[in-house]
């Protein structure tokens, strides 16, 4: 009698625990993030990279290290609302400090285990002593690394119209993001 009954209890526990373990990899779950759930949260990230100045007008091309802030709100469902901050590094003919841009964004991240992701950000650029209308969109792969925390890797493409010339700056970098919210 106990020989039939353990085999029993073992087979009749399998279908409660089988569900828990069976996901398989690469599922989709409620959130929109692979393997992860809801990712609303506050969202902080640092950036550093190489930006190139294409020549334009009486300047030559240039290029320096790049720097840059991220700071907003990501939602669940891959949507970003976001401030950020970037000091491009190069400086158009007559300028004594660097071209800087404090902009206004969006970004969406498709659900994939690889996040491929799109931004576009405006807002006012600084140069020569003045300030300009600056706009931008980027491009890129987000890696998760950990549970909240994620690698960025992306170009900008950064328009900005100083004295009469458009002048066009583009990026790559490697940013590093956290988010504070529920998990991931």
């Amino acid at each position: 009698m106990v020989s039939l009954t353990l085999p029993t209890i073992a087979m009749a526990a399998v279908p409660f625990v089988a569900p828990t373990f069976a996901r398989p990899s690469g599922s989709w779950l409620p959130g929109g993030h692979v393997g992860g759930g809801p990712a609303d949260g506050v969202l902080l990230a640092v950036e550093g990279g190489w930006g190139t100045m294409l020549a334009g007008g009486a300047d030559a091309a240039q290029g320096a290290w790049t720097v840059g802030v991220r700071a907003g709100y990501a939602f669940a469902r891959g949507l970003e609302l976001h401030l950020r901050y970037d000091d491009l590094g190069v400086a158009p003919s007559s300028s004594r400090s660097p071209l800087q841009l404090a902009t206004a964004g969006l970004r969406y991240s498709a659900p994939l285990p690889v996040m491929p992701f799109a931004e576009v950000d405006a807002g006012p650029a600084f140069a020569l002593g003045d300030v300009f209308f600056g706009a931008g969109v980027g491009v890129g792969v987000t890696l998760p690394l950990v549970n909240h925390v994620l690698l960025d890797l992306g170009g900008h493409d950064w328009l900005v119209p100083i004295s009469g010339t458009l002048r066009q700056t583009l990026g790559v970098g490697l940013a590093l993001a956290v988010t504070f919210g529920g998990p991931r």
